[in-house]
């Protein structure tokens, strides 16, 4: 029957070839160029990976249409904040894609980098006429900026930061956006170690014996450290037997996650993340929580969904023996290494630090950019609605200037975007991790907030961060030290780069 299916698939695809595969035809873009991104795959794991993509193209003044299923148009509208999120049946067929081409109006360039597409995708491109199209489909001769042979073993987020810089970006941030809760647990009542077996298909998912056995492993290696299960409320029951067959008083399940953001909220506080090949990998490695995925080789071919080199991040390889997926079409996800894992996961742990132990940090007192105080008197009001404490703040920052890189990985607060201009046309999203500032001037300490605008250029300058706090008289200050959780920060040394940058955009005049 799956032959059958693959024969008339290839027929079909040789056909509308044949009808509508047409070398594109060159023209002038008029006004702000218009990116189509077929995302109908309905793919969560997917969408987190090309999430930058779309914060990325805004910078390009483009503007981003999306075509994707409803389960996940209000992420790409809100989350990802798209201009234009159209909602389709999951790959739709002919019909759907005409009526699609009409409704769309002029495109200029169709990114859709999978490497086969589909026969009515063809008639789709056709009937689109873009000035470009981005895929790995290079057989096709619509397809003018072939992506398959030219970027073979690079990961899929490499490929995404390609289409921006061949479309004119110079520098690209490919943090993923992955949306959390609006209220995050307290950090002391976090679970550890996640462990997540499951994945779209049981021949991609662990079997319940290899996952009973790299439990125990997991829960007698860590005895003092907390272990979660992670499930879908569609797997609970067999996470709930897993957990009394793995019978460890650390091992347990974690319940109500009944939506992306749920699992993102408990990925975000927990220590390290162990998992197959799922949507969980990608959250942890756009959240920086510390990762060891299992991933199957496939006859020596590097998948295009491995998590990006990072030193947050091990991969734990099954290994297949060659030919077995071509001959079976399934993937054996237990042949890996226990002892090769528990090895990664010792490394990663090695350099969690202790979560109650706060880190004091001297900085000293720079000037700003000259913009706060207008921007915080609309965005504080906003912020403050889910996030109340900060109601009460000056609306001004106070600038500190530190002798690290300060990278904020694990927020008290994550806000939506917020549409703060008094336009309302765009949004920012916003961190705020608790702190409290220490003055020589001052008999006590005084409790802010590190304020983290996603848009600000500050962002580009990580020694420099902005703090928000009740107003407090600082005329004679500057220099203070700042007190804050260590899980909250991740610190490195500064760079000459990053000082330099420092020193020409703040100015003395600012």
């Amino acid at each position: 029957m799956l032959s059958l299916r693959n024969t008339r698939k290839a027929c079909a695809r040789v056909v509308f070839r044949l009808l509508a595969d047409r070398l594109l035809t060159p023209r002038a873009t008029e006004g702000r160029l218009h990116i189509l991104v077929p995302r109908w795959d309905a793919k969560l794991g997917d969408s987190i990976v090309s999430s930058f993509f779309f914060r990325e193209a805004r910078r390009l003044n483009a503007r981003v249409t999306v075509l994707t299923v409803a389960e996940l148009a209000k992420m790409y509208a809100i989350d990802f904040a798209v201009d234009q999120v159209v909602i389709t049946n999951a790959n739709p067929g002919v019909r759907e894609l005409c009526r699609l081409a009409c409704q769309l109006g002029q495109i200029d360039v169709v990114v859709h980098l999978v490497w086969r597409i589909q026969p009515a995708e063809i008639l789709f491109l056709r009937l689109l006429c873009p000035i470009w199209v981005y895929s790995l489909d290079d057989r096709l001769r619509c397809v003018n900026r072939k992506f398959g042979i030219a970027t073979a073993g690079l990961d899929m987020a490499e490929l995404y930061r390609r289409v921006l810089t061949d479309l004119g970006a110079n520098v690209v941030d490919r943090k993923y956006i992955v949306p959390l809760p609006e209220t995050l647990q307290n950090i002391a009542q976090a679970t550890h170690i996640l462990f997540n077996p499951y994945a779209s298909r049981p021949n991609k998912s662990l079997a319940f014996d290899r996952s009973v056995s790299l439990l125990r492993a997991i829960a007698d290696t860590y005895p003092n450290r907390s272990v979660g299960i992670l499930c879908s409320p569609a797997t609970h029951g067999n996470a709930l037997q897993m957990e009394i067959t793995v019978a460890r008083e650390n091992v347990r399940l974690i319940n109500g996650l009944v939506s992306p953001k749920d699992v993102a909220g408990v990925i975000n506080q927990a220590q390290a993340v162990v998992t197959v090949d799922t949507a969980i990998v990608h959250m942890a490695v756009g959240l920086d929580t510390r990762l060891v995925a299992i991933y199957p080789t496939v006859d020596k071919q590097a998948s295009l969904w491995l998590p990006p080199p990072s030193p947050l991040t091990r991969v734990v390889y099954s290994r297949q023996p060659p030919g077995q997926y071509l001959r079976a079409g399934k993937k054996d996800m237990n042949a890996f290494s226990i002892e090769e894992l528990l090895n990664n996961l010792q490394e990663l742990l090695a350099t969690v630090p202790d979560p109650e132990s706060i880190l004091s940090i001297r900085a000293r007192i720079v000037p700003g950019l000259g913009v706060a105080q207008g921007t915080l008197a609309r965005q504080l009001p906003l912020i403050s609605q889910n996030f109340p404490e900060v109601a009460d703040c000056h609306p001004g920052t106070i600038n500190l200037e530190f002798e690290f890189s300060i990278e904020v990985t694990q927020p008290d607060h994550r806000t939506l975007p917020l549409a703060w201009t008094p336009s309302e046309r765009t949004t920012e999203i916003f961190d705020l991790v608790r702190v409290e500032l220490e003055f020589d001037q001052l008999p006590a300490r005084v409790a802010a907030w590190l304020y983290v605008a996603h848009g600000s250029p500050h962002r580009c300058t990580s020694n420099i961060h902005e703090v928000i706090a009740r107003q407090v008289n600082l005329s004679n200050a500057s220099e203070c030290r700042l007190h804050v959780r260590a899980s909250a920060v991740s610190l490195t040394p500064c760079t000459d780069q990053e000082t330099a940058s420092m020193n020409c955009s703040l100015s003395p005049s600012q």
